[in-house]
């Protein structure tokens, strides 16, 4: 199926985070940054559980097409990016923390053509002194540019590794390989970019020990678990997913608890830090 692709003008790039799960303890975030609204993965696994479409800012965008089928592009996002940082004084820019992004892939397929998140990255890679990006993403895209992502001494790739089962992800109507993105993630650690792994959602995997072993030799510096009661809402949105409806065990948080519980008593031995929920999106501390 066709994505309904339009390019608008935003009025500003960088939203003030006062609320949600970014600003969780013990070292919450400042700021998103979403250079898209909608995202086109979500015509696969990723879209069936995903709460985004249930947001404001996807409600209120007027697409007038099913989630996954339409999608904004704000061009100039990366513009935008420059006059607001540029704007700040060096001793405001030491406290942005920034995720990006909370309701969509940084790296959709459309990042390919239009190329805004490489463009803010270069944007970025002009001011050294913020305390932290999160560049969060499920894509192998992201691997264009972990050069950029070398410059940036408080980035953070961030990729989401939900399961370790391929099958089962197909069975979901698929998304990206689940082999390309353990790739991205050893790719970029042994490039020396801080990389961590989101298992967010925490889906249905193949074993505890051997999906907690491929984690922890990832070379991700960091693991975060989640679960669906992760959607902001303590599970209610995903309720209303297409997950829901085809998961009847979709709210048993105890396989997600299981892993966590196997990363944490394994994860020292490592050099890995492991998170759950918030807490570990936020666990990252400041730089300054």
């Amino acid at each position: 199926m066709s994505i309904v692709c339009m390019e608008v003008e935003a009025r500003g790039i960088l939203t003030p985070q006062r609320g949600g799960f970014l600003v969780a303890p013990p070292y919450p975030f400042t700021h998103a940054l979403s250079a898209y609204t909608g995202c086109a993965y979500g015509q696969t696994a990723c879209g069936q559980y995903c709460y985004a479409r249930f947001l404001p800012n996807w409600m209120t965008a007027g697409l007038g097409a099913p989630w996954g089928l339409a999608v904004q592009v704000k061009v100039n996002a990366p513009a935008l990016l420059e006059q607001e940082l540029r704007r700040m004084s060096s001793a405001r820019r030491r406290h942005l923390r920034i995720f990006m992004s909370t309701t969509t892939d940084p790296y959709q397929p459309l990042e390919r053509r239009y190329q805004v998140t490489r463009h803010c990255l270069q944007v970025f890679a002009s001011f050294s002194d913020l305390d932290l990006l999160v560049v969060q993403t499920r894509s192998p895209l992201a691997e264009r540019d972990l050069d950029l992502l070398q410059q940036l001494p408080y980035a953070w790739l961030s990729v989401t590794i939900e399961t370790d089962d391929m099958a089962y992800l197909q069975r979901l109507r698929g998304g990206p390989s689940l082999e390309r993105r353990w790739q991205l993630v050893r790719q970029a650690s042994h490039l020396g970019v801080k990389t961590q792994i989101t298992i967010s959602p925490c889906l249905r995997f193949t074993d505890v020990k051997s999906f907690g072993e491929c984690l922890l030799k990832s070379g991700a510096r960091r693991l975060v678990v989640d679960t669906v009661e992760g959607d902001g809402a303590g599970g209610e949105r995903t309720a209303r997913t297409p997950f829901a409806r085809q998961e009847p065990a979709w709210s048993d948080t105890q396989p997600a608890r299981e892993l966590y519980a196997y990363l944490c008593a394994h994860g020292s031995e490592y050099g890995v830090t492991v998170g759950w929920g918030a807490s570990g999106f936020c666990g990252i501390a400041p730089r300054h």
